[in-house]
């Protein structure tokens, strides 16, 4: 206990003689550096404070004191064995493919078209728009705008049969650019 309280008293001593010695010269420091030595003596004296409590802990180490383990028997587990599930049997559903139209994109009158020039598809859509079947941007692109003017276009003029193929719509095109 004599120790501890030695060294608890040069702790104390060494704390008050930095801060004396901060002191000091304190008339010529500013207000900060006033308040920066005041925080650097304080850190001092608590670290020395720190380290006698940690030094004193050591010298009376915990008595850890152990459980007995405790071992409880095993509860009996009961498997009751589920039915496995049965299900009825449907006959397979035979679907009938339905008719599904070709897109415009895969017409011979769009494949057509988009073999053409930029150019000259261009010309085509501004044709189509001189005589009123499109109303579209001329942008050269095929698309639901162009392929209802070509087909209107081709309904009137008895042109109808030419879209089928490829060579026909070549013709056909070609007749409407002139």
């Amino acid at each position: 206990m004599q120790a501890n309280l030695k060294k608890t008293g040069v702790a104390a001593l060494v704390s008050f003689a930095m801060m004396a010695g901060a002191v000091a010269p304190a008339h010529a420091l500013g207000k900060r550096e006033k308040g920066f030595l005041t925080g650097v003596a304080a850190t001092v004296a608590v670290g020395a404070l720190i380290n006698q409590q940690r030094n004193q802990q050591n010298q009376h180490p915990r008595r850890v004191v152990q459980q007995q383990p405790q071992y409880y028997a095993p509860q009996p587990q009961y498997y009751v064995q589920q039915p496995t599930p049965t299900y009825a049997r449907t006959a397979p559903v035979a679907y009938e493919p339905r008719y599904r139209a070709p897109s415009i994109y895969s017409v011979p009158a769009a494949t057509t078209f988009n073999e053409y020039s930029p150019q000259m598809r261009r010309e085509i859509q501004l044709e189509l728009a001189r005589y009123g079947y499109y109303s579209g941007s001329i942008d050269g692109a095929w698309g639901p705008n162009t392929y209802r003017a070509v087909q209107a276009y081709a309904r009137d003029s008895g042109n109808t049969s030419s879209l089928n193929s490829v060579r026909g719509a070549y013709g056909f095109y070609d007749a409407l650019v002139g």
